[in-house]
């Protein structure tokens, strides 16, 4: 794999260029087009939306839970294509701390990256918690504690991201198939039961829309939507993760726009229609959206209602399968966020190590330890305690996500403007993100406007007792607001004020030669031919097919 590399500056500043190879020992190019398909279509497909959902339509109703929803989906589209474009020229591992750094300023780099880390290294024990709950539908905790399962699916699983990075792919590619047929199968399950059948009563329609945003005033239906958006961004979470594989890839130029191509339409078929369906098949007040057994999840009511008795055992099975392919991908996004943290010198230079298979088996080993302790953890908090894990973590995995897309949002609008400012053209890009620099202003906007609705919500008491309202189940669920937040604005300041300083880099001073991708012409000769006008039909057919999937 060849790339070029030349000092950083203007092109006019340039003198020295010098191709060479990937060097020996590092990562290695292994993942195929149809990893990174896969990735994008199922990779974030979860327990956010499969064990959380039911809680935000029962808080916000269904028309709110569709609102959260549907503008996490506008800000994740944009940031999706914002980081397509920066890792389709510059294929790097560990995108969410190197852009940042080269583009914007050494400390936002530091801060965002260790965001980033931590977000996903949270995300690995919090899955791994989910499934330790969903374990005991089968057998209950008096039998086998909760936390053992945890164990049993994280020794496999650790094992098979230690061989090389095409054992993380081909698990991932298995996976999401499972997640993608299983929804699939709901969506179309579901429609027919909101059209009767299964109910002497006949189509459903929009009667369970009642009411449609939970809330006696204008200021609690205010509150509870901006609650539910903590589920909204716990679910999307990993969407972005196509990005970072862009390191990885065999032709990045090729792979990647082809993953995010679709990004928009399977937003609104497996989250806005998931959502949707659940929400004109139940009322808000349903237990069964409140509840958190498997055999009350919505996902299992569809089956019940046209005579499935299996359905429990089934939704229960997809989705350990879900969450053990997001603990998957949270151990891969860990690993290299750490390799590349370490080979900028932002973390101790033994997680830099990769072996001869390209495999960052320290940084590795390092989110496997932090899985460990939330295990140890959740032993520590009794039977529930993966239950309780599982609540505090995705809390602070929720706005540590948001806060991740909105720095890459920042990041992109600095790429383009430093991009054109040193005489570049929009058209040597490979990959070009639609509605510049619009969609990077609305991420912002959203996550601003979102960050101060959840802040209400979560501290404006409605008027109950102090006491009463910062329970320990407020603690458990709004735990992003002590630990999350806070640190990533610690980790900033820290590093702006002993180390690299807050002045951002300057435009004329970007570097956009490092690390740039440059094609075989076998890749070229690849890559022109997707450009070309179809012919026939069946051409038309290969078109459409790879720019939706």
């Amino acid at each position: 794999m060849s790339f070029l590399t030349s000092k950083a500056g203007s092109l006019k500043g340039r003198e020295e260029a010098v191709i060479h190879t990937q060097p020996q020992g590092k990562l290695h190019r292994k993942l195929q087009a149809r990893h990174l398909e896969m990735i994008a279509i199922g990779g974030t497909i979860g327990t956010g939306l499969l064990l959380r959902s039911g809680g935000a339509i029962s808080r916000s109703g269904p028309i709110g839970a569709l609102l959260c929803f549907s503008i996490v989906g506008l800000q994740v589209f944009g940031v999706a294509s914002s980081i397509g474009e920066m890792a389709t020229y510059l294929p790097v591992e560990g995108a969410f701390s190197h852009f940042p750094a080269r583009f914007v300023t050494p400390a936002l780099g530091f801060a965002g990256g260790w965001n980033y880390w931590f977000t996903w290294a949270l995300t690995f024990p919090c899955e791994f918690a989910g499934i330790a709950s969903l374990m005991t539908y089968w057998i209950d905790t008096s039998r086998v504690a909760s936390w053992v399962w945890s164990i049993v699916f994280m020794v496999p699983l650790v094992g098979i991201n230690l061989i090389t990075v095409t054992g993380f792919a081909e698990t991932e590619f298995a996976l999401c198939i499972v997640k993608i047929l299983a929804i699939v199968l709901f969506l179309i399950v579901a429609i027919c039961v909101w059209f009767g059948a299964g109910s002497n009563q006949g189509p459903l329609w929009f009667r369970n829309w009642d009411p449609a945003i939970v809330g006696d005033t204008s200021l609690n239906r205010f509150l509870n939507i901006g609650g539910s958006f903590t589920t909204a961004f716990f679910s999307f979470g990993g969407t972005e993760l196509v990005g970072l594989t862009a390191g990885e890839a065999t032709n990045p130029r090729k792979s990647v726009p082809r993953a995010i191509n679709g990004t928009f339409y399977r937003i609104i078929i497996f989250y806005l229609g998931s959502i949707f369906m659940v929400g004109v098949l139940l009322s808000p007040t349903s237990p069964i959206l409140k509840s958190k057994s498997i055999k009350e999840s919505p996902f299992v009511y569809v089956y019940s209602q046209i005579g499935i008795k299996f359905g429990a055992d089934m939704m229960n099975a997809v989705i350990i399968v879900a969450a053990t392919s997001a603990a998957n991908s949270a151990l891969y996004a860990c690993a290299r966020t750490l390799l590349r943290l370490a080979e900028d010198g932002n973390a101790p230079r033994i997680f830099a190590k990769v072996d001869k298979r390209g495999v960052p088996v320290n940084a590795v080993f390092a989110v496997t330890f932090v899985g460990l302790v939330a295990v140890a953890g959740a032993f520590g908090a009794g039977k529930d305690g993966s239950a309780l894990t599982f609540d505090w973590l995705s809390g602070v995995i929720s706005l540590g996500i948001m806060t991740n897309w909105m720095i890459m949002s920042f990041t992109h609008l600095r790429f383009r403007y430093g991009y054109l400012a040193q005489g570049r053209r929009i058209e040597d890009l490979p990959y070009v993100a639609p509605f510049f620099p619009y969609a990077d202003i609305l991420s912002l906007t959203i996550g601003f406007v979102v960050t101060i609705f959840m802040i209400v919500s979560a501290f404006y008491t409605k008027g109950i007792d102090g006491a009463t309202w910062f329970s320990k189940s407020w603690f458990m669920d709004n735990s992003w607001t002590y630990f999350g937040v806070p640190m990533v604005i610690i980790a900033f300041i820290v590093h702006g004020s002993f180390v690299s300083g807050f002045r951002l880099v300057a435009y004329e001073d970007m570097d956009f030669e490092t690390d740039r991708y440059v094609e075989t012409a076998e890749e070229l000769a690849e890559n022109e031919a997707m450009k070309e006008k179809p012919k026939n039909l069946k051409e038309w057919a290969k078109k459409i097919w790879f720019k939706l999937f």
